[in-house]
């Protein structure tokens, strides 16, 4: 069920209203959490608080995910998975290059040493 947050203490409900006027706020008490909502679109619904009340971080939320800053965000996200991508490729890189020098080292430990059909398949 949801319920309409007229008021709260920090005044959130009507700084959200100064930014846009369609924004409303809603506690839906099934998922225990508040919800922010823009009459201004087909689906009203905009984004979840992670925060268990309404504060300062919810406006800077609600100012971050607006339209306008739709470039910046998937901006962010390419750099940031573009990283990920790099750290992971290095790792790889880091790994080979250490598994390459354990063999090399082991090969070189034993190459003096001859091992009879080595080269011999063994059929049972």
């Amino acid at each position: 069920m949801l319920i309409k947050i007229l008021q709260d203490t920090h005044d959130i409900v009507s700084r959200l209203r100064e930014i846009d006027c369609n924004y409303f706020v809603v506690y839906n008490s099934e998922r225990q959490c508040f919800e922010v909502h823009n009459f201004g679109q087909k689906n009203t619904y905009c984004l979840t608080v992670p925060y268990a009340q309404l504060d300062c971080r919810t406006i800077t939320l609600t100012l971050k995910s607006r339209r306008e800053f739709l470039e910046k965000i998937l901006a962010e996200i390419d750099a940031s998975n573009e990283r990920l991508e790099q750290d992971n490729l290095k790792k790889v890189r880091d790994m080979s290059e250490w598994k390459a020098r354990e063999y090399y080292s082991y090969a070189n430990k034993n190459e003096d040493k001859k091992i009879e059909n080595a080269y011999v398949t063994k059929w049972a």
